[in-house]
């Protein structure tokens, strides 16, 4: 629940980048029988995103630990979120982005070609494949899953954000101009997000060197209803 808790924000706030991102792509599925369809898709590629994360981080761990060095993962995807909100905050592009844009672009041809066919089938397996789309906000979603090293961690926060950021993309069918002024504070919002849950993450590895306390806010439970924050 912490890591859905920090993430919130992000989850929230991203509908403004999913509208700008994917909301011209859903608006093209606004006169399909079938649209909603694209939405299951989404809804299941992004959970098993989210449980793959999941156990990557716990097997992560589990090697690190035998070495006495788990606390590396902190760093190591904590590091990558931090990286990745100053890139979102400065406007930067992403390393390597449009060399991975240049190799998904085959792909993505294939996806658009989707939006033209009318049945169930085709809409989820388009909506399903949309976490091919090269996306910072995916990337720390999903990095910070595999710093919970938690496989049911994972997947719930993959099924929160798919599911948390679709109100967007439903409004996107019918009215994709709604946030049109929003967008511009994007990068902004993203930014602030991934620094503070990657703050969070260094300073749970400086908690597990007792260079730093844990953060617990309800110190005065019972230890396994504790709520850490790092």
């Amino acid at each position: 629940m912490t890591l859905f808790l920090s993430l919130l924000p992000l989850y929230l706030l991203g509908n403004l980048h999913c509208i700008g991102m994917c909301g011209p792509l859903v608006m093209m599925l606004g006169q399909h029988r079938y649209r909603y369809f694209y939405f299951f898709g989404r809804l299941l590629s992004f959970t098993l995103a989210g449980l793959l994360a999941g156990g990557l981080g716990a097997v992560l761990n589990l090697i690190l630990y035998q070495y006495h060095i788990s606390l590396v993962s902190s760093f190591l995807f904590g590091g990558l979120i931090l990286l990745i909100g100053c890139y979102s905050l400065f406007g930067w592009q992403y390393p390597a982005y449009s060399w991975l844009a240049k190799r998904l672009e085959r792909t993505n041809q294939r996806l658009s070609l989707l939006l033209l066919r009318d049945n169930a089938l085709a809409t989820f397996v388009f909506g399903f494949f949309t976490i091919t789309l090269p996306c910072g906000q995916t990337l720390i979603v999903f990095s910070a899953c595999a710093l919970s090293g938690n496989v049911w961690v994972g997947m719930f926060n993959g099924f929160a954000f798919a599911l948390l950021t679709s109100p967007a993309l439903v409004l996107a069918m019918h009215a994709h101009l709604l946030f049109r002024r929003l967008k511009r504070h994007y990068n902004v919002i993203m930014g602030c997000c991934a620094i503070l849950v990657g703050g969070l993450a260094i300073c749970r590895g400086l908690a597990e060197l007792d260079w730093i306390e844990h953060w617990v806010l309800n110190p005065h439970s019972q230890k396994e209803y504790h709520i850490v924050i790092y």
